[in-house]
């Protein structure tokens, strides 16, 4: 999985699209592909409530135990954060 892709796909998402789910759908449909998954239109519902709800001011913890689920390691997490700019 090439995390500084998909990172790269959500940061291009405008603030002001942050609440479209047209346009959150098409940037988690862009992130499966540079994952190598596909989506069915379920699961890209269900991402795009996730996504709204992190984006309204979720916490970031919930943010953490979803990338864990996702296959994401500590390490990749780790690297998002030095990234960042956080220790």
């Amino acid at each position: 999985m090439d995390i500084n892709r998909i990172i790269n796909i959500v940061k291009a998402i405008p603030k002001n699209k942050l609440h479209d789910d047209k346009t959150i759908r098409k940037a988690i449909q862009e992130a499966g592909k540079a994952a190598g998954k596909t989506f069915s239109d379920a699961e890209l519902n269900k991402y795009v409530r996730q996504f709204r709800g992190f984006a309204k001011g979720g916490s970031s913890l919930s943010l953490l135990s979803m990338l864990l689920k996702s296959g994401v390691t500590k390490s990749q997490i780790d690297d998002i954060k030095k990234k960042m700019g956080r220790k």
